[in-house]
């Protein structure tokens, strides 16, 4: 197994254990737009939280390991309070990435060094900027009060996320 493996394996163990202790009873039904979100941003999520894994174990650079570092922490937290929403609307989430997003992580871990470091700052820079363009979506859209929090501590981690990794990009060139 490897680590990236391994990490998605703990996250998965964390979601299912931990959410349970913080349900509550939801008061406003979901919508079939906000069930469409969050079942999105699951599996960009834990697809997220992958990349930040394989940042880890495979950047070259201190400033992407770091950053790699950060966004596991931020997706660990997220998925804590997204499974645990999910829970109280009744919402069954995926805790699997994509086939796209599997492939594409497959993609960057087959580059080595400053390779890796570039091709992995450029897919976080273009996937948090879709990110951020479908939660402001989501934010508009939704008048759920149990779901807008949620919105927009997402938007406003995805977009920190998104800078940061351009930033290290610019100061890379």
């Amino acid at each position: 197994m490897t680590k990236t493996h391994a990490a998605l394996a703990a996250l998965g163990a964390l979601l299912t254990f931990s959410a349970p202790a913080f349900a509550q009873d939801s008061t406003t039904p979901i919508t079939s737009t906000d069930r469409q979100f969050l079942t999105q941003d699951a599996q960009g999520s834990v697809s997220d939280y992958a990349n930040g894994a394989a940042a880890v174990n495979r950047a070259q650079s201190p400033a992407v390991r770091q950053l790699g570092i950060w966004i596991m922490e931020d997706h660990n937290r997220l998925n804590i309070a997204l499974f645990t929403l999910a829970q109280t609307k009744s919402v069954n989430l995926p805790l699997t990435a994509t086939a796209k997003a599997q492939s594409d992580l497959d993609t960057l871990i087959a580059k080595q060094g400053t390779d890796f470091d570039r091709a992995w700052l450029q897919q976080a820079i273009k996937t948090n900027k879709q990110d951020v363009s479908d939660a402001q979506k989501e934010l508009d859209a939704t008048t759920d009060p149990e779901v807008k929090p949620l919105v927009k501590v997402y938007l406003a981690t995805e977009y920190s996320h998104m800078i940061a990794a351009q930033t290290i990009m610019d100061s890379m060139k």
